[in-house]
């Protein structure tokens, strides 16, 4: 009977092992094919023809200065339905070129997805997109709704088409943030705080419930200006007045209910939009106007793509080699030690700078910073490479994106010069330190600590007791220390007197135009001004820009989309949403403060509004 029993057994289990291998061999050879595929279309020389085709530019994310992680090719086949990031170097060189193409006479924005999309990307691509209508081809704006970055670009468009169930929200710039005190309080927390510089308010929402007055009175003030600009930019592309624009953000709820709850056409009444059309009405509107094709699916009019559209003109591009100023891309928070393109890492940021500087083809440096800051040690680490840089007699010019503040002015700082947009935000010249301590926490769970150590200080950074005194001076000394030198750089940099410096620091925040009046930038321009003048200080007659970034490989990347995917299917499966999608909002605040001195020079609410 045993024996009957070990031989079933083991025809099972060769049943089993038969059935896994096949499994797997199909498997594989699937994903094979699936990369294979993927990679002919990525690597593939043929390129759509955009005769008589309407430049669709619809983007699936956010409009960005740096692609998150890499541009991973890969990302179109594990993205689904989320939001995939576009280089706002990529749209500028597709809105550019196309301006002066015969071969396209429409431009279709469908703008549902750039919620994120800073508003100094947004300024460069209206002024793209200005200059194309300039040139005669007709800009058609389509959505189901228009966010405010979305509504500001489809501004400049000869028509603005909204569903009937759709809507135009604007409702200007704020500021609200979490307010953790009381909570902190009540889990018997102690948050220690070092800092200098009265508008500071980085760690506000650890020691306070409210926003504190000198926030307040600092966030209006910039923001007030980016609104203004915001609504003289629109008001002109719809021939409205600022205050047309105020009114219909301030009365929204009174224009609407005068609709009868009809969003869309309280939003032409006040001539925010043209035409008030269904999914099926602007097919056939663009078919009408383009062309016809059966095989784009439910875009069926005649167009051609970001992607595609840029394809064409990269082959179409005479490519010189010069690649001799090298634009360093600094977008995200400046980290210690080594990180990917979305993150500013110390050692990897500065090395790029080092790698350009020892370059014999590079003769100019373009730092284009989109950055609240991060770690002061980091911020410094990348700011000696400049200075190393500047020894080599290598111009080094800094271009401000959306926001180029704290620490992100710190790195701008030793720069040949400053460039911002009038819509950029920076400033926010000051120093804090912070680490939270438990011992009440502890001590009310019956947990308690205690020992000896073999000088004042031992065992001081021990969170399970309360803060060293001595420790508390080390730290606000410190603390001091690096806003006296921040001042004390910034002086020397831009020659201006300490007293004068310290006027406009304090932690404050200004917008670009502030800035420039106030002589923390030299001049106002987008990122092709800033080469500009980098190729005029180094002497080149010919140039050519090219971005050096860190990189994975296409293994990485293919594992890291795969990893991505299985781990969100795993999520779903568990329905582990909550867990994983809303992690405590004190644990992500706090995972930014890395830096081995524990000082930072963050302006954490810069990109809050």
């Amino acid at each position: 009977m045993n024996t009957e029993i070990k031989k079933t057994s083991r025809v099972w289990n060769f049943i089993s092992s038969v059935r896994v291998f096949i499994s797997n061999t199909f498997f594989l050879i699937i994903t094979i094919l699936i990369v294979l595929s993927i990679l002919f279309s990525i690597f593939s020389d043929s390129t759509k023809d955009p005769s008589n085709k309407a430049l669709f530019f619809s983007p699936n994310g956010p409009i960005v200065e740096q692609i998150t992680g890499n541009a991973n090719p890969f990302s179109e086949l594990f993205a689904g339905n989320e939001s995939i990031e576009l280089s706002s170097r990529k749209a500028l060189d597709v809105l550019t070129a196309v301006k002066d193409d015969p071969r396209i006479g429409y431009i279709v924005l469908k703008l549902d997805n750039i919620q994120g999309t800073g508003q100094t990307v947004l300024f460069d691509l209206g002024q793209a997109l200005k200059k194309a209508k300039d040139s005669g081809k007709k800009i058609l704006a389509i959505g189901d709704s228009y966010s405010q970055s979305a509504y500001y670009l489809a501004s400049y468009a000869d028509e603005v088409i909204v569903n009937p169930d759709g809507a135009v929200l604007i409702e200007g710039y704020s500021r609200y943030r979490n307010y953790y005190k009381s909570f902190l309080d009540k889990l018997k927390i102690s948050i220690n705080l070092f800092k200098v510089g009265s508008y500071k308010s980085a760690m506000e929402p650890f020691i306070r419930d409210t926003m504190s007055a000198e926030d307040k009175e600092a966030s209006m003030f910039w923001m007030g200006d980016l609104w203004s600009s915001w609504k003289e930019d629109v008001s002109i592309n719809r021939g409205l007045e600022p205050a047309d624009i105020q009114f219909y953000a301030d009365n929204a709820n009174i224009l609407i209910k005068d609709q009868f709850g009809d969003m869309a056409k309280a939003a032409k009444k006040a001539n925010l939009i043209d035409k008030i059309l269904n999914r099926t009405q602007i097919r056939e509107y663009l078919e009408e106007l383009v062309g016809s094709n059966s095989e784009q699916g439910n875009e069926s009019f005649d167009n051609i793509s970001i992607n595609e559209y840029w394809q064409v003109i990269e082959s179409e591009k005479d490519k010189p080699n010069l690649k001799n100023i090298a634009v360093i891309v600094a977008k995200g928070e400046i980290v210690y030690g080594n990180q990917p393109p979305g993150q500013i890492g110390g050692d990897s940021t500065a090395r790029l700078i080092r790698d350009a500087r020892n370059n014999k083809d590079v003769k100019a440096i373009v730092l284009r910073i989109d950055s609240g800051g991060g770690s002061a040690f980091a911020s410094e680490v990348i700011r000696e490479e400049i200075i190393e840089a500047k020894k080599q007699n290598i111009p080094v010019i800094a271009s401000m994106s959306n926001v180029a503040a704290s620490g992100g002015y710190w790195i701008a700082a030793s720069a040949d010069e400053i460039w911002a947009s009038h819509d950029t935000i920076t400033g926010s010249i000051g120093i804090f330190g912070a680490f939270p301590t438990f011992e009440k926490s502890l001590d009310h769970i019956g947990i308690h600590s205690d020992g000896i150590g073999t000088s004042e200080l031992a065992g001081s950074q021990n969170l399970s007791r309360s803060i060293n005194p001595k420790i508390s001076e080390i730290f606000q000394s410190s603390v001091e220390y690096g806003y006296k030198r921040f001042i004390t750089l910034v002086a020397e940099e831009r020659n201006l007197s300490t007293e004068e410096v310290e006027k406009i620091a304090q932690g404050r925040v200004w917008s670009g135009n502030q800035a420039l009046n106030i002589g923390l930038v030299d001049n106002l321009g987008n990122l092709s001004d800033a080469i500009s003048k980098a190729a005029n200080l180094a002497e080149l007659i010919e140039y050519q820009p090219f971005f050096p970034e860190e990189s994975l490989d296409w293994k990485e990347l293919l594992l890291e989309g795969l990893l991505s995917k299985s781990i969100k299917s795993i999520v779903s499966m568990l329905d582990l949403d909550l867990m994983i999608e809303q992690p405590s909002l004190i644990i992500k605040d706090f995972k930014k403060f890395k830096d081995p001195r524990g000082i930072y020079a963050i302006c954490s609410d810069c990109l809050t509004y």
